[in-house]
């Protein structure tokens, strides 16, 4: 694969950047920080840019080739010379074009098969988490059922605990009445004896 860009990462006060492919016209050098295109720089030498201020630090920096695709480097026309110059400039641009799609191509496919990668797995986490409040749901469902049987057998103990309190208290009453008359019939049996 052709290089058609470099790309950096800023620190410190860099200005200075060099790069290494080939162009067929300055204007052809694009420049971006941070994504954005910037066009606060000029040319230093033949294969390096220097910015007006230095980016701020941890900005990316990436300098590639867009090749003009409008027009051909060179025109022909009927009874003018054609120099070899003009010839290898409209081949080289044609080159520099299919390299630059290329990579652009390479790079988007690297991109896409991110993204189904990414999309993949947040598809299997979302399958997870739908397992899991799933589970949850019948764990709660389990839980409601075993507190209502709970709340039916509190009930119950609380008739059951009505009920023996109230025998216990018609047993208490029963036992006092019977102290009572036992107190009678002692009383009676000593005026007998009297």
């Amino acid at each position: 694969m052709a290089v058609t860009e470099n790309t950096y990462t800023q620190s410190g006060s860099t200005t200075n950047y060099s790069f290494t492919f080939p162009y067929l016209k300055q204007s052809d050098v694009k420049v971006t920080v941070a994504g954005t295109a910037s066009t606060a720089w000029t040319f230093h030498n033949a294969t390096t840019v220097k910015f007006n201020t230095a980016p701020a630090n941890g900005a990316a920096i990436r300098i590639y080739r867009e090749t003009a695709d409008t027009n051909l480097s060179a025109t022909f026309y009927a009874g003018s010379a054609i120099k070899s110059q003009d010839l290898n400039d409209n081949f080289t641009q044609n080159l520099y074009v299919t390299q630059e799609s290329a990579n652009e191509a390479t790079t988007a496919t690297t991109t896409a098969e991110t993204a189904t990668t990414t999309a993949n797995s947040a598809t299997t986490t979302a399958n997870g988490a739908v397992t899991t409040a799933n589970s949850a749901v019948t764990t709660a469902n389990a839980a409601t059922t075993t507190a209502g049987n709970a709340v039916t057998t509190a009930n119950s103990a609380v008739t059951t605990a009505n009920a023996a309190t109230a025998t216990a208290n018609t047993a208490s009453t029963n036992a006092s009445n019977a102290v009572t008359t036992a107190n009678t019939a002692n009383t009676t049996a000593g005026n007998a004896v009297t």
